[in-house]
């Protein structure tokens, strides 16, 4: 059995009308046996029998349409037999059962059974009233159906948007729950294109994100639209006059183009919209708060929707989602880069070196291989700091960095620990001439000069490596094995390779 906020709406009143006619009519049927009145105690019997088992059906089975009708069907044939055995006394019951029905049965059959209703009853009562009472009956019945129908239709209209908007609403707090979980921005784009495309009927979406040269959109959720489409839209230039996207992400502005096959915009995209059967396009440029381009949210039309304000209203909604997904998912990656990076070198920093470095072992114990930690120190740095000033050494930093990623491959890693300390993993190479090789590049490099304030400044380093798994097992004694390599290397004269070896 469903609990009440469980339920809809209309089993909601479907419950309230009959638990309140049963209460109501249940005293008029313990007067109606107290009195022995049999023809009462049969119509009241029928009423109160048959509203509450509908209740209870109700209340058990949620079958809301089969028991509005059942409602429905019991009070008609009750009130008229109740006229037709105790006369036009209960003709006033009436105005209950024709309200009641336009919110159980759809209008039309509403409408249909009502006027049944009232004729049948004034064929059973119309020689009981005198020429003033039945015309001015018949009149308020009249207007109770009207009014009752009008109401119906203004509350079905509101229960519709309600609905509408409550659904729109789990839509967005669907997608603001992802966000907020920080899902990956590809879902949270995907389902808000579906969120789209679920409210608007007939209807494509797609979101396209500005790339790093701020020239191009990238695809960034489409999910409905054809490969080929997506193809054709990937890297779109941003530009006046390029296709509705492209347009819109240059003037910042809504473009409605309600015929594409026309439209200049859309002229070099024909074949495509015959293939893909477009008539209409609508873009919404993504814009931050301040006023930078982020996106541009489209919705392509096979047939075309009114331009209508609470459907722009409501695309605003999803675009502003759009924005918030995105500005987060900026600030995440300003936060990871901050954690994880040098913020002078943009060389990883101790913690994602300890990250890397840990993958790297685990491959090199599965595969059986070898790693091999470099500790780099540059020589004489404090004297250029203290000589030339500390942005010297911070040029000297940046250069050095520089220098050490070109002396390595793509898949090593170069790490800056602090100050003037560089460490390089070198991944997969075996051989210690190789390993040799790589160490005396990077120390013929890092020897060259400096130019700094017109002038050549010079600054060596100290190299100290140490090997997995043959001098240590874990990532801390590999590293201070590597830097007491390096003190070495500095104690016998700087500018200098050494190995660790255990009685360092």
């Amino acid at each position: 059995m469903l609990k009440m906020e469980q339920r809809t709406l209309e089993d909601k009143i479907l419950l309230v009308i009959t638990a309140t006619a049963t209460l109501i009519l249940l005293p008029f049927l313990i007067s109606s046996i107290i009195s022995g009145d049999k023809a009462n105690t049969i119509v009241d019997g029928i009423a109160v029998g048959g509203f509450f088992t509908v209740f209870m059906g109700a209340l058990i089975t949620s079958k809301v349409t089969f028991f509005n009708g059942l409602f429905a069907a019991i009070a008609y044939i009750n009130i008229l037999l109740g006229i037709y055995i105790k006369g036009a006394g209960l003709i006033y019951w009436l105005f209950p059962i024709i309200i009641a029905s336009f919110y159980l049965l759809p209008t039309a059959v509403a409408n249909l059974l009502n006027f049944l209703l009232i004729s049948i009853a004034f064929f059973l009562t119309y020689e009981q009233f005198d020429s003033f009472t039945l015309p001015r009956i018949f009149s308020a019945l009249t207007v109770t159906v009207i009014f009752s129908l009008i109401c119906s239709i203004f509350m079905k209209n509101k229960n519709r948007q309600l609905s509408e908007k409550d659904k729109t609403n789990q839509l967005q707090n669907n997608i603001l729950e992802l966000i907020a979980s920080s899902s990956k921005l590809s879902t949270i784009l995907s389902a808000v294109a579906h969120a789209v495309e679920n409210e608007l009927p007939n209807i494509m979406c797609s979101i396209l994100l500005v790339d790093k040269t701020g020239k191009h959109l990238v695809l960034g959720a489409a999910p409905n639209l054809p490969d080929y489409y997506k193809e054709a839209i990937e890297g779109l230039v941003i530009s006046q006059g390029h296709s509705s996207s492209g347009t819109a992400a240059y003037t910042k502005k809504r473009l409605i183009i309600d015929d594409v096959t026309t439209h200049p915009y859309w002229a070099y995209y024909q074949e495509l919209i015959k293939k893909v059967k477009l008539v209409a396009c609508w873009s919404e440029p993504i814009v931050d708060n301040q006023g930078n381009l982020l996106g541009v949210l489209s919705i392509y039309h096979r047939k075309l929707l009114p331009s209508k304000a609470t459907n722009f209203k409501l695309i605003e909604q999803f675009v502003n989602l759009v924005r918030i997904a995105l500005e987060q998912e900026e600030t995440a990656q300003i936060i990871w880069q901050q954690a994880n990076y040098d913020s002078l070198t943009n060389l990883p920093n101790r913690y994602l070196l300890h990250e890397q470095l840990a993958s790297a072992i685990a491959n090199a114990q599965r595969e059986k291989k070898q790693v091999t930690i470099a500790m780099l120190d540059l020589d004489k740095f404090k004297y250029v700091n203290d000589s030339l000033g500390h942005d010297a050494g911070d040029t000297v930093l940046i250069e050095c960095s520089k220098r050490i990623q070109g002396c390595i491959r793509k898949n090593d890693i170069a790490a800056r620990l602090g100050g003037d300390e560089f460490i390089i993993v070198l991944v997969g190479t075996e051989r210690r001439e190789d390993i040799e090789k790589i160490g005396l590049k990077l120390s013929n490099e890092l020897a060259k000069p400096y130019f700094i304030q017109d002038t050549n400044v010079y600054c060596t380093a100290s190299i100290g490596i140490a090997l997995y798994p043959n001098d240590a097992q874990s990532i801390d004694t590999l590293i201070k094995n590597a830097d007491n390599a390096m003190y070495s290397a500095k104690t016998q004269g700087r500018n200098n390779i050494h190995f660790f070896i255990d009685n360092l």
